[in-house]
């Protein structure tokens, strides 16, 4: 198996997508990783009734 190509080689350019994740604070950088994971796990067949609580949650957590 291949491993990932690695973002930080000097001949590799970020996405803009990757860009703008990067010139985020921390604290929004750990809300979009939550977000995603929440995301992955629907996607992986793992049907939740509760999806739409649990992101709805994890902004609250940030915007106060």
């Amino acid at each position: 198996m291949n491993p990932a190509p690695d973002a930080t080689e000097p001949n590799k350019r970020l996405t803009r997508a990757q860009e703008i994740f990067k010139a985020a604070c921390q604290e929004y950088q750990t809300l979009i990783r939550d977000i995603l994971k929440e995301e992955r796990d629907v996607m992986h067949l793992k049907r939740r009734s509760d999806i739409h609580t649990r992101l709805y949650e994890h902004v609250k957590r940030v915007i106060k």
